[in-house]
């Protein structure tokens, strides 16, 4: 505190986050901000971050895009990769921002380039569809995406399968496709599973199986997945009996061992 209020920027910083999150004092959003402003008045990167963090989310403040853009421009500016990909995200949508997709891609370019696996997936995405001023780009597409699948990212592991399973910006290759369904599954991701379970239904990059087929495809339409939850009603017509037995059987012993996977929780810097 005494750091604080002799005007240290990194000590007001430290005493917002305290505030922002609630440790060792009673959690405090209009506090926080105060003391994120008087860090970021003096150019404290984090600050600033946090700052237009805030004051996107209306937390202490109302919402304000314009200001919130205003300091993650900053903090952009410093190299801060989290504000970086955040300020992509607002160009790419005209969030506080004129909508420029160009714009989107050099920020998301200078976070991704830092390794920020949520930047990747920000740029994999918009060379993957293409958008208004920048062109579909497989090529480019497939380095973010492999990148960001690197780092488990479940939709780039699944947009990676997909790309080996159509050769789009890589050679054709069914096994990896089935590989790169198999980690977006394991991680929970309905995409995945659908298509791992297409991948065991086909014989795409793994042998067929029908029970195998079965079990990731009750697990996508678990999760409302539509082609799946299609996929699946065929299937089960087309089984026997005991063919859906094994394929229950899978999946009860499937959600018994993951039964207790905790979910990890991202905190703000």
């Amino acid at each position: 505190m005494n750091d604080a209020q002799k005007g240290i920027a990194p000590a007001e910083f430290l005493l917002g986050r305290a505030y922002f999150r609630g440790e060792g004092v009673p959690q405090d959003d209009a506090k926080a901000l105060i003391w994120f402003r008087k860090a970021a008045d003096q150019g404290n990167a984090k600050a600033e971050h946090n700052l237009g963090t805030m004051y996107l989310n209306g937390r202490g403040v109302s919402r304000d895009d314009k200001e919130a853009a205003k300091w993650l421009r900053k903090a952009a500016e410093q190299g801060t990769a989290l504000s970086e990909d955040t300020l992509g995200q607002m160009f790419a949508s005209g969030t506080g921002v004129p909508k420029d997709n160009k714009e989107a891609a050099i920020w998301y370019r200078k976070a991704a380039e830092q390794g920020l696996a949520e930047a990747e997936v920000h740029l994999g995405k918009l060379y993957y569809f293409g958008a208004d001023g920048v062109p579909k780009d497989y090529d480019e597409a497939a380095k973010w995406v492999a990148k960001a699948a690197e780092q488990n990212q479940p939709w780039a592991q699944n947009a990676l399968g997909l790309m080996y399973e159509n050769g789009f910006g890589v050679l054709k290759d069914p096994r990896q496709a089935a590989e790169w369904y198999q980690k977006g599954a394991d991680q929970g991701d309905a995409k995945s599973e659908f298509n791992l379970g297409r991948a065991y239904l086909d014989g795409l990059g793994v042998e067929r199986d029908t029970a195998k087929a079965y079990l990731w495809l009750t697990l996508s339409a678990g999760q409302r997945d539509v082609p799946a939850t299609k996929m699946l009603k065929d299937l089960q017509l087309s089984l026997k009996p005991e063919e859906i037995a094994e394929g229950n059987r899978l999946v009860d012993e499937y959600r018994e061992r993951t039964r207790n996977t905790a979910p990890v929780n991202k905190t703000q810097p």
